[in-house]
C-alpha cells in the first residue's frame, strides 16, 4: 500500500518516514503541485498531509484519495471541519510512533481515525436526550442487558474508564462488552455505535 508523505518541513517528513517505512511503500512530496501530480498519475492508498500546506479546498478536491491531516497545533473545531470536507483522520504532527502506525492502519482499512477526546466531542455534539421508554434492550440484536447499558453510555460519549466506574466493572470487561456489541450491531467504531444507539432511541 503506497502512502504519500506530504510536508514542506524536511524534519517532519523524515520522522513520519522513519515510523512508517518498515510497513509501507512511501512517496515523499514537498508541495501541493507535486502532490497533485502524484495523485493524477498513481494509485495512492493514503496521503499524510501536513496541515501547514493544505486548505479545505484542496482536501475537497482530492477526495478520491484518502487524506489524513496532521497539525502542529491541533484544534477540535478544525478537525471536525476537515472531516466534513473528506479527511479520513486528524492528529497532532508529533503523534507518537505507536499511535501513528495505528492511525495509518485504521485509515488504510477504510475507517476514520481521530483521538479519543475528539471522538467524545463529536459524539456528544450529535447527542439528543434519550427517550426513557427506549432504554430497554432492543430484542432485534440480542444484546444482553449489560451490553445495552454499555452501548447507551458509549452513545453519551463516555470513555471506557468512565463506563467502568458507572457500572462498577473493570475496564477490561468494558472492552470485552464493546467488542461483542460491535459484532451484534454490525458497527466498527464508537461513533458508528453511538449513531446506531441514537437512531434506536430517537
Amino acid at each position: 500500500m503506497t502512502i504519500v508523505v506530504s510536508s514542506a518541513n524536511a524534519s517532519t517528513r523524515e520522522r513520519w518516514k522513519q515510523i512508517l517505512q518498515d510497513d509501507h511503500q512511501l512517496l515523499e512530496v514537498t508541495n501541493v503541485a507535486e502532490l497533485k501530480n502524484i495523485i493524477k498519475h498513481q494509485e495512492i492508498g493514503l496521503i499524510l498531509l501536513h496541515r501547514s500546506m493544505v486548505d479545505m479546498k484542496l482536501i475537497s478536491s482530492i477526495t478520491e484519495s484518502r487524506c489524513f491531516v496532521l497539525s502542529d497545533i491541533p484544534d477540535d473545531n478544525e478537525a471536525i471541519m476537515l472531516l466534513r470536507h473528506g479527511a479520513v483522520g486528524y492528529a497532532n504532527t508529533y503523534i507518537s510512533a505507536v499511535r501513528l502506525r495505528e492511525a495509518v492502519n485504521i485509515a488504510i482499512s477504510g475507517k476514520v481515525w481521530v483521538g479519543q477526546k475528539l471522538m467524545q466531542k463529536i459524539i456528544r455534539g450529535s447527542s439528543h436526550p434519550i427517550d426513557k421508554k427506549r432504554t430497554e434492550t432492543p430484542p432485534e440484536h440480542r444484546l444482553s442487558d449489560r451490553e445495552w447499558e454499555v452501548a447507551l453510555l458509549v452513545s453519551k460519549g463516555n470513555s471506557n474508564l468512565e463506563i467502568a466506574a458507572e457500572l462498577n466493572i473493570s475496564e477490561r470487561t468494558v472492552k470485552a462488552h464493546i467488542s461483542s456489541i460491535f459484532k451484534k450491531t454490525n458497527t466498527e467504531s464508537r461513533l458508528q455505535l453511538a449513531l446506531y444507539v441514537k437512531a434506536l432511541t430517537a
